[in-house]
């Protein structure tokens, strides 16, 4: 029997009790689907997974996405995606360094969205007996239902570009930024011309119906918006940014603090997310499978 533990005011929940590594039996898997959907985000401590494990318990939930950026998947499993600030022999990133700078929701520029992402924490930095590269992630639809009415009402019917395209120029003029002042150093890899046509652009409702649970939530976030739709530009700007704000408020949050081991879940329709980095040059190794969502338009 499953243990389901709240530690958010919103969101965030440990599920005990279950060995992800053997198949889950319908029932233990619709009990942890039910706290999954309940809480926006579970974590399950202390799982041994192969790669083909976390794969097939992910597959339960739906079709696997494989991710635009082709150089960060795994060799032969092309369904994971690495992040990991660990280079190989000849100096090349293995994974990702640079996922999470901003606050996001997976794959949101995309015609089907993330419904849901799974990341496996194979190496975790420690310094002085503490966790590092913590990960934050905020409650949209918390933050939906605590909008004042009028403000509700006028979010219904809009809708904002989500943009692959936009949301890399402005992660790399971050990366400039951060290495010119000494912060830290990633390597960039430039999408190419094919990679960037298989993402257009795409306009997407401010407010979204979640296709599970059936809340309401705001469905916008920093790092993938690009601007509102049908909106003078300035205009769209202060709205963007007052929505920014008030998602990401602390009673929104949950921040999780990692150990080797965890798998942890998380909502994309629900939820955003942003990472931490204060532990470069401490290696930090993790994998994450996600599921396709349905369409929006």
């Amino acid at each position: 029997m499953i243990t389901v533990k709240k530690i958010g005011k919103h969101l965030g929940a440990e599920i005990s009790g279950v060995d992800l590594s053997r198949p889950l039996d319908d029932d233990t898997f619709a009990q942890v689907a039910n706290a999954f959907f309940d809480n926006e985000v579970v974590f399950f401590r202390n799982q041994k997974l192969t790669l083909e494990q976390h794969i097939a318990f992910t597959k339960r939930f739906g079709e696997l996405e494989q991710h635009v950026r082709k150089e960060a998947r795994l060799a032969d499993h092309p369904e994971i995606f690495i992040l990991s600030n660990i280079l190989d022999d000849s100096g090349k990133a293995i994974g990702a360094q640079d996922a999470g700078r901003f606050w996001h929701s997976d794959l949101s520029y995309k015609r089907e969205p993330s419904l849901l992402s799974a990341l496996y924490a194979i190496k975790i930095p420690v310094k002085d007996g503490k966790p590092l590269g913590d990960t934050h992630f905020a409650s949209s639809t918390a933050a939906y239902d605590a909008l004042p009415e009028a403000m509700k009402q006028h979010l219904q019917g809009l809708k904002n570009v989500h943009s692959y395209r936009e949301y890399r120029i402005k992660n790399y003029a971050a990366q400039q930024d951060e290495m010119r002042r000494g912060v830290r150093t990633v390597q960039e890899h430039a999408p190419t011309p094919e990679q960037l046509a298989s993402v257009p652009d795409m306009a997407t409702p401010v407010v979204r119906i979640h296709p599970v649970t059936k809340r309401k939530g705001l469905f916008v976030n920093e790092g993938h918006t690009s601007h509102m739709a049908d909106m003078p530009r300035e205009e769209g700007d202060a709205l963007l940014k007052q929505l920014y704000a008030h998602i990401t408020q602390p009673e929104f949050i949950y921040t999780h603090h990692w150990t080797p081991g965890d798998l942890l879940m998380w909502d994309n329709i629900a939820v955003q997310h942003k990472a931490t980095f204060d532990y470069d040059p401490l290696p930090r190794l993790l994998y994450r499978t996600t599921v396709r969502g349905p369409a929006i338009c």
